[in-house]
């Protein structure tokens, strides 16, 4: 599901506007582990007269926020992350709300169904609750955009970060005991008198830390901790360089991860490859994202392309989780014991992966954003 997709939802239009509780429609189950529930938050089409609902999956099972009875058009909406603790299911996502003029994308938070007047970033892209406080990072500016700082959302405070550089974003949050930690990008240049690029970053109490120089532009995705440590997933274009059609030099992405600022190599640079999501289990490290090393195709003009498999990597150890022959990510990773479990999307269906065997959400267009963990 693209953000710049047309729809309008009249219904989650009143529902923002009014604090109403959102009914909710749910579809065939499928069964998992009676140890764990996972939920999956993200965005199903439903039919081709219902277009990016934003929706969670118990289970297998799909909660829409929206009864099915609207048909949708004109406008995107998603939900983008979710945790859920005891009975209380926390979301945040996005939907685009059109007037008589023009249309505008909103964030949205909900806590059980029902939606909350926060003052939330456009894009709201991740979540945390700790001690019934609840912590929202995310991003009111495109990647091209400049001038604004970091910034995430304690409750309904506002809290700016540092920012040394042209501009910045927040894209995760992670909460640890007293500390809050916030990855991020810098922006450097401008896009109107360049050259802009991205310095990949967090900050930890609001104290900014580098990851990269800005030497090769480099993006922050994701942040988790484990003890007293930090680690923080991203991409950093410093791989293979390459020529377009035009002449223009450009070099591949690297999937990476740091460790208290100390990088983690993933890939080797000869394919684009993007790290989206960290989890930490005991001594293990996992990150989750895709690598653009699948099988080879041609567009109409010629141009050659190839398929991205979504994979993960233990301890830098890559896992397969497609073989290559359709265009898949994995988004978002989380882990009980020794299972593994990993949301994304394959040929634009929401799926999830259980220890490498694949599990699919929705039989129309779909996303699969944000994968928690309920162990029982």
């Amino acid at each position: 599901m693209k953000k710049q997709t047309p729809i309008i939802s009249l219904l989650i239009l009143i529902l923002y506007s009014c604090q109403k509780e959102i009914s909710y429609t749910q579809a065939s189950n499928t069964n998992t582990s009676t140890q764990v529930d996972v939920y999956v938050a993200g965005a199903d089409s439903i039919s081709i007269l219902a277009h990016g609902i934003p929706a969670y999956w118990k289970n297998g099972k799909p909660v829409y926020y929206t009864d099915g009875t609207i048909s949708y058009s004109g406008t995107a909406a998603e939900a983008t992350s979710i945790v859920v603790i005891g009975n209380i299911v926390y979301m945040t996502g996005y939907a685009q709300f059109c007037g008589p003029f023009r249309c505008n994308d909103r964030g949205i938070f909900w806590k059980n169904g029902i939606s909350e007047n926060l003052d939330l970033p456009t894009y709201p892209s991740s979540l945390a609750v700790s001690n019934n406080d609840i912590y929202i990072a995310g991003s009111s500016l495109y990647l091209e955009g400049t001038g604004g700082n970091a910034a995430y959302l304690k409750n309904d405070v506002k809290i700016e970060l540092p920012s040394g550089s042209t501009g910045s974003i927040s894209t995760a949050i992670a909460v640890s005991g007293n500390d809050v930690y916030v990855a991020g990008i810098g922006i450097t240049g401008s896009i109107y008198s360049g050259p802009q690029k991205y310095i990949a970053k967090y900050w930890k109490n609001n104290q900014p830390v580098t990851l990269t120089d800005g030497t090769n532009s480099a993006q922050a995705w994701s942040i988790t901790t484990s003890g007293t440590d930090a680690y923080v997933a991203g991409t950093e274009w410093n791989g293979r360089s390459y020529q377009d059609a035009s002449g223009s030099t450009y070099k591949k992405s690297i999937a990476k991860y740091w460790k208290n600022s100390q990088p983690v190599i993933l890939t080797d640079g000869t394919e684009d490859a993007f790290a989206n999501s960290i989890a930490v289990s005991g001594n293990d490290v996992y990150v989750a994202g895709k690598e653009w090393n699948g099988r080879s195709y041609q567009d109409a003009s010629g141009y050659t392309y190839k398929k991205s498999i979504a994979k993960y990597w233990k301890n830098g150890k890559a896992v397969n989780l497609t073989d290559g022959t359709e265009d898949a990510e994995a988004k978002s990773i989380a882990v009980s014991g020794t299972d593994v479990y990993v949301a994304g999307t394959i040929n634009g269906y929401a799926t999830y992966w259980k220890n490498g065997v694949a599990i699919k959400l929705s039989n129309a267009e779909s996303d699969a954003n944000s994968i928690f963990l309920v162990k029982h």
